[in-house]
Parts: structure tokens; C-alpha cells; sequence
């Protein structure tokens, strides 16, 4: 069962780390177009129709392609003062309870998402833009970020706040 786990959890860190170097692509992009936007705009007044529309789409991207790296890394924000200054068995008890609480919050607002977009799909709904694109292609960078961050905050919950075990793991020894 270990084994498993394991590789589970090694396949979800690979596609953290692609979707993390996509993200990094991404914003890269999103810098050149506008660039390139402002340049035309300003230098051969020819302003695009597209850049703006890509600017959006790549921003919504980048960020759900980046969260589940943020969220493995423990990046995201976390106000962590009770856990701080609470006795240790206590403080274990209380980051366990929040871990599995944002596990809960992040699996339910995936799931919730991973609905609209199937809604979005079944009706062919489009963005409203000068070059309209169906809505479920950006709109699931939102399920695939809050689904891989829903199991780090998973795999977060340790046997203490203060060791990096990973109680997932542990309980498959």
C-alpha cells in the first residue's frame, strides 16, 4: 500500500512541477504580449483585439496552475499563532483540524467548479470577447488548481505540527 501512496504522491509532485513551469511560461507570455500590445498601441497606433483576451485567460491560468506548487511548498498564507504558542499535543491536534478543514473547503470548491465547468461545456458557452473561446478552457485551470491543492493540504496533515512527517504515509507503514 505504501508503494501506492508513494507513487501517487510522486506522480502529483510531477505534474505540480509542470504545472508550475507552465505557469512560469505563462507569465512570461503574458509579459511579452502586453509589451508587444503597447508597442503597437502607442508606437504604430495598431492596437490588437487578441492581447487583451490572452492577458485575461493566461492571468486565471498562471494562477491555478501555480496554487497547487504554492500550496505544497506551504506558501500559501497561513496565520499560525495558536499553533505557535500552544503546548505541542494540543498545537498537533489544532493544525491537523485546519489541514483537513482546507482540504475539505479546497475538494468542495473543486468539485463545485468541475460542475460549472461541465455546465459550460454541455451548453457551448463562450467568453464575451472580441474572439469568444468556450468558457470550461479557462475555467478548468480552476478545478485542476483547486483539486491538486486539496490534496497537498491532504498530505499536509502531519503526526505533529512540528516534524515534516506525513501522516498519510505514515499510517500506510
Amino acid at each position: 500500500m505504501k508503494d501506492v501512496l508513494t507513487k501517487l504522491c510522486d506522480l502529483q509532485d510531477r505534474i505540480t512541477e509542470w504545472a508550475a513551469m507552465l505557469a512560469a511560461i505563462g507569465l512570461s507570455l503574458i509579459v511579452t504580449f502586453y509589451v508587444y500590445e503597447v508597442v503597437t498601441r502607442y508606437v504604430f497606433n495598431s492596437p490588437t483585439a487578441w492581447v487583451s483576451d490572452f492577458v485575461s485567460y493566461a492571468l486565471c491560468a498562471c494562477v491555478f496552475l501555480a496554487l497547487p506548487k504554492v500550496t505544497k511548498d506551504k506558501g500559501h498564507v497561513a496565520v499560525t499563532i495558536l499553533v505557535d504558542i500552544m503546548p505541542a499535543k494540543i498545537a498537533g491536534l489544532i493544525h491537523n483540524g485546519v489541514s483537513v478543514i482546507g482540504f475539505s473547503c479546497l475538494a468542495v470548491a473543486a468539485y463545485v467548479s468541475l460542475q460549472e465547468n461541465l455546465r459550460q461545456y454541455s451548453k457551448n458557452i463562450e467568453t464575451l470577447a472580441i474572439i469568444p473561446v468556450p468558457q470550461w478552457w479557462i475555467s478548468s485551470f480552476i478545478t485542476f488548481g483547486l483539486a491538486l491543492s486539496s490534496l497537498y493540504m491532504l498530505r499536509h496533515v502531519p503526526a505533529s505540527h512540528r516534524s515534516g512527517d506525513n501522516a498519510l504515509m505514515a499510517k500506510a507503514d
